[in-house]
């Protein structure tokens, strides 16, 4: 029962996510990409601080070898944060989930490449499916036959940086335990963007509630994959199953949000990027 309760609060958390952010971008023009994404990351960086209750904080390893990996988290996380947060307004919620998880592949090409993980056909295979069902649910965003409008690039940027953040904070895990790990990851991302915001001089106009709900919901989002982790145990199977997340948020996205445009080839393409990302696990 716990483990069927865990799925749910994941698959719910996960899905409120990226719904609610395309709400508000079509909703609200709040302009300020970038602090608005620093104020959600610092509100999901202090809910991150009860983790401790999963985990205890033990800092362990190279103090250099540490910051390296924080300032890599530092950087992607805010190329993440801003390429995705300024492309909600014009990718339809689905797409944006769907074209996102190109992040999957860039870990593993990372993990062949500097932790010695062997890279497999089927790994090769997965990344082929999941490029053609990005080609298929672009439809909207091509303007030729492989050019694309630049919010598409936007989310596939974002994917990108994801995969680079998220492998960084992988060797931080490995390096200093799951809670130290996950922390440093987190608050490096905040002082990533609150850097950049300060640089660029971003000031968000979205208020107060809506920057609060924003960033509850990314922070339960991330407290549902931890949970799930917790009460399953097994990051393979975890990973296999909350891959269906990609079809989930495509039919949430056609029934609250109404983006039914392009349905049959947006569920094809959700299908075989489930099937890709399977391929990939």
């Amino acid at each position: 029962m716990a483990i069927l309760l865990s799925y749910l609060f994941y698959f719910i958390a996960a899905s409120a996510s990226p719904l609610q952010r395309r709400w508000l971008a079509t909703k609200k023009d709040g302009g300020g990409q970038i602090d608005f994404a620093f104020r959600v990351m610092l509100i999901t960086a202090i809910g991150g601080l009860s983790l401790v209750f999963f985990s205890p904080f033990q800092l362990r390893g190279k103090a250099l070898e540490l910051g390296l990996l924080a300032l890599v988290c530092a950087v992607s996380g805010a190329a993440y944060f801003v390429s995705y947060f300024s492309a909600q307004k014009h990718v339809d919620a689905g797409v944006s989930t769907l074209v996102s998880n190109v992040y999957t592949p860039v870990t593993i090409v990372i993990a062949t490449l500097f932790l010695n993980e062997g890279l497999e056909a089927l790994q090769i295979i997965g990344t082929l499916f999941l490029l053609f069902a990005m080609l298929l649910v672009s439809k909207k965003h091509r303007l030729g036959k492989f050019s694309f409008d630049k919010y598409f690039w936007l989310v596939v940027i974002s994917g990108i940086a994801l995969g680079i953040c998220l492998s960084a904070e992988r060797a931080l895990m490995k390096t200093t335990g799951f809670t130290a790990g996950t922390l440093l990851s987190w608050w490096s991302q905040v002082a990533g963007l609150g850097i950049a915001s300060y640089i660029w001089k971003s000031h968000t106009t979205y208020n107060l509630r809506d920057t609060a709900i924003t960033g509850g919901l990314r922070f339960l989002q991330a407290l549902s994959w931890v949970i799930l982790l917790q009460v399953v145990g097994n990051l393979s199977v975890v990973s296999s199953v909350t891959t269906f997340k990609v079809v989930v948020v495509f039919a949430a996205a056609a029934i609250i949000l109404k983006e039914r445009q392009d349905m049959t080839r947006k569920i094809i393409g959700s299908i075989i990027a489930v099937v890709g990302l399977l391929l990939m696990k």
